[in-house]
């Protein structure tokens, strides 16, 4: 059964990285309520919001195609990534057969050398 849907790496990442980032700002948020993060003292704690900031721009520039991950995550519809896997399971099948090939050579070879022996 087909349901239509394929998952568009950059729409992945993009939702990942946004929800770490929106996590991360609220945990910021929560720090600075409870007093465990003061605005009045700068420390190494404000690296956690910034952070967080830097996550949710990476994931606009992800789902946008662009930016530091665009390589790693590309943006495809549903004709690039059904080509794509066409080409995967292609490339799989002749390996396969290759794989096979080489073993029934082998086993072609170790049988006429053991019909040498006798």
């Amino acid at each position: 059964m087909s349901w239509g849907i394929v998952m568009n790496p950059a729409s992945s990442a993009h939702k990942i990285l946004l929800g770490t980032g929106l996590g991360t700002l609220m945990a910021s948020g929560l720090a600075l309520i409870s007093g465990q993060l003061s605005v009045e003292e700068p420390s190494l704690g404000f690296l956690i919001p910034i952070t967080g900031i830097f996550l949710i721009l990476l994931s606009i520039q992800t789902k946008n195609g662009n930016g530091l991950l665009s390589s790693l995550f590309p943006v495809e519809n549903d004709d690039n990534a059904k080509l794509r896997v066409e080409q995967e399971i292609s490339s799989a099948s002749k390996e396969e057969m290759i794989g096979g090939a080489w073993a029934k050579l082998e086993h072609t070879m170790l049988s006429k050398e053991l019909e040498g022996e006798e």
